[in-house]
């Protein structure tokens, strides 16, 4: 008789074990779930002011091929976030003319129509984002492109 019971009491031990092993299971799946769906805690994001910068204007001469002169007259602004050091501005923007001029001497003039005038501002987009660098430089927009 003392042998049954003693199955018994395994089986007893083994039923209760295993029910809360699954009760465990439970509570853990609900608590996951819920944290799956919550929504991201709210962080305290300030917005910046966005601000637009004047680039002076740009006269470059192109490269035409044939010893034909053609220039091209480019007026551009740069939108930034943050307000940005007017002083550090001055020092910068020597440079931003030196890499529209970089870049526009190895254009020719077909260049500078359609597609073109969007592939260099994607190229000025990025040199101008390394040159303000650490201030985030948002866009790029040009107000004039004249091309004689």
């Amino acid at each position: 008789m003392k042998e049954q019971s003693g199955a018994s009491n395994t089986k007893r031990k083994f039923a209760v074990i295993s029910a809360c092993v699954v009760v465990l299971l439970c509570v853990l799946g609900v608590l996951g779930f819920q944290k799956m769906h919550q929504p991201p805690p709210a962080r305290d994001v300030k917005k910046s002011a966005l601000t637009i910068l004047s680039i002076p204007t740009i006269m470059s001469n192109l490269d035409t091929g044939d010893g034909r002169a053609r220039y091209v007259k480019i007026t551009a602004r740069v939108q930034t976030e943050g307000t940005p050091d007017a002083a550090k501005m001055a020092l910068v923007m020597p440079q931003i003319q030196d890499a529209f001029q970089t870049c526009l001497h190895g254009m020719r003039p077909d260049e500078m129509e359609g597609v073109g005038i969007y592939r260099l501002r994607e190229t000025m987009l990025v040199q101008i984002e390394n040159i303000m660098a650490p201030l985030p430089v948002k866009d790029l927009f040009f107000v004039e492109v004249l091309v004689q």
